[in-house]
């Protein structure tokens, strides 16, 4: 078995590069599928769904590697490549909101912040079966619960760690275009500060499945913060472009599936 913190140091890399090869994903259906791209990230949100599907019996470590790529699929497929269609058909103008320069799909998510209050409440905090540590941690500073997990009740993991990966990606997505333009350097600083922790917390734990699903919402803060450097200049969205970018977007692919494999292995002894 892999011993802290390597294992929360392999979980963290897969979950990181997940991010840039997703998006690349995204990119080649829009370049590739022209007229048809539309289509093109509705099959590619069906493909995660039926890699979820075909995991739901499957063990911890794999259901939640499967549940994390297709809950990426998904979310980059159906809500990030479809918005992009939708601003177009219904000319949704672009905006300026604290100095971010945003196109329609970003006015319509932002837009959904209503929604995602509605699931949070309702699938989390309202949920018996949660086990999520942030939204037990909420419960107990309102010092009230929904009741206790049913004992013995088998965890979908697949499942579970889909619907957490686009819940994750989603509020995410939210809090840095209202809170960054709101805020600014200090909202990218109090992130960065609570990035700081959450990797402490990460190298913690020693149970592969559970540090594959607590890295999660960990490489996707982290990314996130890095995605501001590109859109400031700071450095090329290499993953928005593999022609231009080969070497950078093949070590990011290598550095995913050696870790990858190296955590699989590693569950396996």
């Amino acid at each position: 078995m892999l011993r802290r913190p390597l294992l929360g140091v392999l979980v963290l890399i897969v979950t990181v590069a997940g991010q840039p090869l997703v998006r690349t994903v995204n990119r080649i259906v829009l370049n590739v599928g022209g007229d048809w791209a539309f289509w093109g990230f509705v099959l590619m949100g069906l493909a995660g769904a039926v890699l979820v599907a075909a995991a739901l019996q499957w063990g911890e470590l794999a259901a939640s590697i499967a549940g994390y790529t297709g809950g990426m699929l998904m979310w980059h497929g159906l809500a990030e490549g479809c918005l992009r269609f939708f601003a177009d058909q219904f000319q949704v103008p672009s905006v300026d909101f604290g100095g971010f320069p945003l196109d329609g799909r970003y006015a319509l998510l932002m837009s959904t912040t209503t929604i995602l209050l509605g699931v949070f409440l309702v699938y989390g905090l309202m949920n018996r079966e949660t086990r999520c540590n942030f939204m037990r941690w909420i419960l107990r500073r309102l010092h009230w619960s929904p009741g206790e997990p049913t004992p013995g009740m088998r965890r979908s993991y697949a499942r579970i760690t889909a619907m957490e990966t686009l819940f994750v990606q989603w509020c995410i997505f939210v809090l840095f275009l209202y809170l960054g333009g709101w805020l600014g350097t200090a909202f990218y600083t109090g992130m960065l500060a609570w990035s700081a922790y959450l990797l402490w917390r990460l190298f913690r734990i020693p149970r592969p499945g559970m540090a594959f699903r607590y890295a999660i919402p960990v490489g996707v803060v982290l990314f996130s913060l890095a995605e501001v450097g590109a859109f400031f200049g700071a450095y090329p969205e290499y993953w928005k472009d593999v022609l231009a970018y080969p070497l950078a977007n093949l070590t990011t692919l290598l550095l995913f599936g050696a870790a990858l494999t190296v955590v699989i292995r590693g569950q396996e002894t």
